[in-house]
């Protein structure tokens, strides 16, 4: 049980480590404003000259909505959006193969072009997140020297830190990841960010071993550079994944832990 215990103290430490990353992500997509660009390069890719994106934007406006919002729409949403946008004059040839079409019809197939346009946003968004999360996980990983081969081989020698680090798994399954707050301001994501990181490294500190950078890589360069690596793999698949992972694991401790026995 104490190799399950190692193993699952380093899922801990895997977890409190997404945490923070996800943490700051939120507050550098916040920064970047990320979703909104997205979006406004999924509706120039779409409809290019023939809707253009401040015409799109000014009828979002009036319904107090910004560009973000067409991610929740539906493609009857977008058609009576585009109901409210005023087409005189307006370039619509090229949106449909008729060109003896109405523009009524031709607002129909720019309505029917949105999930491919929606299919299309929400592909490049999650492209575009799991750079971030690849880049701020290693950021972090180097950052920290959390440096997963190395922590396996202080936590299966030190039979006290692992137990210690796992007794603290349901605590941070319930409260470890930040909320996302729809319309939170920027001090808001950067107030959760600071303390989500400060809560992980307050209560795991063998995640912090900068004190020891120089030593890993003058004994140990190979498993300084691999351990450093694998960590921000790990980390970068989200704290949604370690903490469904986390979950299982302690059930399969709390079973372990009663004997096998069942109530």
């Amino acid at each position: 049980m104490s190799t399950f215990h190692t193993l699952m103290a380093v899922v801990v430490l895997i977890f409190a480590l997404s945490v923070m990353v996800q943490a700051l992500q939120e507050v550098l997509k916040s920064v970047l404003n990320a979703k909104a660009n997205t979006m406004k390069a999924t509706v120039n890719q779409f409809m290019g000259d023939h809707l253009p994106l401040p015409k799109v934007q000014s009828a979002l406006q009036t319904r107090g909505l910004d560009i973000t919002a067409l991610e929740h729409f539906n493609k009857e949403d977008f058609r009576h959006l585009l109901n409210g946008i005023d087409f005189s004059g307006q370039a619509l040839e090229g949106i449909v193969t008729n060109a003896a079409a109405t523009v009524e019809e031709k607002k129909d197939n720019m309505a029917a072009a949105f999930d491919a346009a929606k299919a299309s946003f929400q592909q490049a968004y999650a492209a575009k997140n799991k750079r971030f999360a690849l880049g701020l996980s290693l950021l972090i990983v180097l950052a920290l020297n959390a440096n997963l081969l190395l922590l396996y081989e202080e936590l299966a020698a030190n039979q006290i830190m692992a137990p210690a680090i796992v007794g603290k798994a349901s605590t941070l399954i319930n409260s470890g990841q930040p909320e996302n707050l729809p319309g939170a301001s920027l001090a808001d994501s950067y107030q959760r960010s600071q303390q989500a990181i400060g809560d992980a490294v307050a209560k795991f500190p063998p995640l912090v071993r900068i004190s020891v950078y120089a030593k890993d890589f003058t004994e140990r360069p190979v498993r300084a550079v691999l351990g450093l690596l694998l960590m921000g793999l790990l980390v970068s698949l989200g704290a949604p994944f370690w903490n469904d992972v986390l979950k299982g694991m302690t059930g399969v401790n709390n079973v372990l832990s009663s004997g096998g026995s069942r109530t």
